[in-house]
C-alpha cells in the first residue's frame, strides 16, 4: 500500500469515528495523520537535500567550477576590470 493510500485509509477511519459520534477517537486519529504527513514531508525534503548535497559536493564538479571561476577572474583582471567587478566574480563566479 502506498503512503498516500495508507493516509487515506487512516483519514477514512477518522471520518468514520466522527460520524459514529466518537469525537475523541476522531481527533486522536486526525492528529496522528497530521504528524505522519509532516514526518513524511520532512523525510522527503531531507532526502532531496542529501541528493542535492551529493551533486553539489562532487569533487570533479567542484574542480570544474573552481577552474571556471579562476578563468573568469583572470580574464576580468587582464581586461582591467575594477576591484568591485573582480570582487563580484570572486563571490559569485559571475561577471557584473
Amino acid at each position: 500500500m502506498s503512503t498516500a493510500a495508507a493516509f487515506r485509509s487512516y483519514l477514512d477511519a477518522a471520518h468514520k469515528a466522527l460520524n459514529g459520534g466518537e469525537a475523541v477517537d476522531c481527533e486522536r486519529l486526525a492528529k496522528a495523520i497530521s504528524v505522519l504527513v509532516r514526518a513524511e514531508r520532512d523525510v522527503a525534503e531531507y532526502l532531496t537535500e542529501l541528493q542535492t548535497a551529493d551533486e553539489r559536493y562532487d569533487e570533479d564538479a567542484l574542480r570544474a567550477e573552481l577552474l571556471r571561476r579562476l578563468r573568469l577572474f583572470a580574464e576580468a583582471a587582464a581586461s582591467g576590470s575594477s576591484d568591485g567587478e573582480l570582487a563580484a566574480i570572486a563571490r559569485t563566479g559571475l561577471g557584473v
